[in-house]
């Protein structure tokens, strides 16, 4: 089975799992999410494993194996196409993130570098987080994969330290999470699937799922609900960032949001994620390594020359014996 619709009919079987997985709480656990990404962009590896020959009963319809090879070949190069406009749009979002950063500045604020320090070990981070000031920031969000910056709105100088430290929470929980690693592998698994919107929509729903564990994680290492959900009211405001960073206010619905919080329920599929989860990377090994049997693959050869050739129709023997005879047999 070709690349393509094994890529095709993995995404469509990951889809189907996160969306009935997920029908109940939307949000459950990324990880049935992030695991169906990780395993499309490893199909490409997949595919150079041993071969499991398959016969089948029959195979039906004439293949022509010269329009195969030109289809091949055009998608080949409109997949090319489109993974290099993809490409450089990524490249582009690391240029305005780098803007970005030029133009903030450090906060130089005592009080919130304490106030970072007391989350970070709140959080158990090792590396220290830098926190700067952007004058066009509408919200906050960290950015940067080896060295993670919080950026701020300039206006958070007049935040209360209450709000300040549930909006740093949040931002130093993706860093704890290793979200900003996430959100780089499930763009990649866009890069590579660009023409699948299935793909996109798992995206979509990975990043509401870590807004959502972010969340959870805030509160469970003390934070206190009716504040974090005062947090997230007041900063509900996300503007244009680079699809690189996370932002607090961003991705997942902030009433869903609120509500989680507030309520303080949490997932209980756990056992049915892992399982959806198996069935998902068994599916997509199985694809992976079923061929069909070479007898097969001749025989849909074959059939692209028509039912009327001499090769479907005589033996070689008899061919031959067919070829040699006299045309003239009275003289």
């Amino acid at each position: 089975m070709s690349l393509l619709l094994t890529s095709a009919a993995l995404s469509l079987l990951a889809v189907l799992a996160v969306w009935l997985t997920g029908r109940r709480d939307p949000a459950q656990s990324p990880l049935l999410t992030l695991g169906s990404l990780l395993t499309l962009l490893a199909l490409p590896f997949l595919a150079r494993l041993p071969k499991l020959t398959v016969e089948l009963p029959a195979l039906t319809g004439p293949v022509q194996p010269g329009t195969v090879s030109t289809t091949i070949s055009w998608f080949s190069l409109l997949w090319m196409g489109g993974f290099l406009l993809f490409t450089l749009r990524l490249a582009a979002d690391f240029v305005s993130l780098n803007r970005w950063r030029a133009r903030s500045v450090d906060s130089g604020d005592p009080v919130m570098a304490r106030i970072v320090e007391t989350c970070r070990l709140q959080l158990d981070l090792r590396h220290k987080i830098r926190v700067r000031l952007h004058p066009h920031a509408m919200s906050p969000f960290i950015a940067g994969l080896f060295r993670p910056v919080v950026y701020l709105p300039s206006s958070s100088v007049r935040w209360s330290e209450g709000t300040l430290r549930m909006v740093l929470l949040h931002e130093l929980g993706h860093v704890a999470r290793r979200d900003l690693w996430t959100n780089l592998a499930a763009q990649c698994a866009c890069l590579v699937y660009w023409f699948n919107p299935l793909v996109w929509w798992l995206r979509s729903r990975l990043m509401a799922q870590c807004e959502f564990a972010c969340d959870a994680k805030v509160i469970a290492v003390g934070a206190d609900p009716d504040r974090y959900a005062t947090a997230l009211c007041d900063i509900a405001e996300a503007g244009a960032l680079p699809q690189t960073a996370l932002a607090m206010a961003g991705r997942a619905p902030l009433r869903a949001r609120v509500e989680r919080v507030v309520c303080r329920s949490r997932s209980r599929h756990s056992l049915l994620i892992g399982a959806a989860l198996l069935f998902t990377v068994s599916a997509s090994l199985g694809l992976s390594v079923v061929r069909l049997s070479p007898a097969q693959l001749a025989l849909a050869a074959d059939s692209g020359h028509g039912a009327n050739h001499p090769s479907s129709l005589y033996s070689p023997e008899e061919i031959a014996l067919r070829s040699s005879a006299n045309p003239f047999p009275a003289d």
